[in-house]
């Protein structure tokens, strides 16, 4: 069986290939948006966790914060850190001031309620704009107004690896070093704040 089809003469076969070679088409290409769709929308999975923490911060929800933040990972993870921080300052304090050796004692001390106090959904909203919550001071008064994307503060993001996610914070004009966010995923989807790089 042959057609007339603007003066060319196209066998049935012909027809039933040229369909088949269309819709094989169509369907890769719904394939390749797919899955360009679905690797940008994982790409960007820790963004969404980041965004949706800032927000639980500025609201004070603190269920919310909870799906985002390990707290006692957090608390441990900072502890460690602290503690590693204070015995190297100890270490080269001993020789040079005895009374800044005495400080850094003291402060070795007071690592654990110090960062019990500090690990808490009013202090992480603060150190999310680049300030540093003042230890003395933050049970004494109210906690500021929160905005989550405050105009003079620079936050940048990035991947460390496959299953680590950074967040830096940082008020524009300070001379202190970045607050920064350890984000690390659970999972294929899900992340979780569990550690914060952080000098007081």
């Amino acid at each position: 069986l042959v057609l007339k089809n603007g003066g060319f003469l196209l066998s049935q076969s012909t027809l039933i290939r040229t369909d088949n070679m269309s819709r094989k088409a169509l369907i890769l290409s719904i394939f390749i948006v797919l899955l360009f769709t679905a690797s940008t929308g994982f790409y960007f999975t820790p963004h969404f966790a980041v965004r949706e923490m800032q927000q639980a911060m500025a609201t004070q929800d603190s269920a919310k914060l909870a799906n985002y933040v390990n707290f006692p990972l957090l608390k441990e993870n900072l502890k460690t850190s602290l503690q590693a921080d204070f015995s190297h300052k100890l270490a080269g304090a001993k020789h040079e001031n005895p009374f800044a050796a005495l400080g850094a004692a003291v402060a070795m001390a007071l690592i654990n309620p110090m960062v019990d106090a500090l690990i808490t959904p009013q202090n992480l909203a603060v150190m999310m704009q680049g300030d540093k919550p003042k230890l003395m001071e933050m049970n004494h008064h109210p906690t500021p107004a929160i905005n989550p994307s405050p105009s003079d503060t620079e936050v940048t993001m990035a991947y460390e690896n496959f299953d680590q996610f950074v967040v830096s914070s940082h008020k524009k004009g300070n001379t202190d070093k970045p607050i920064i966010f350890v984000l690390n995923r659970e999972g294929w989807f899900h992340w979780k704040l569990t550690a914060l790089r952080l000098s007081l």
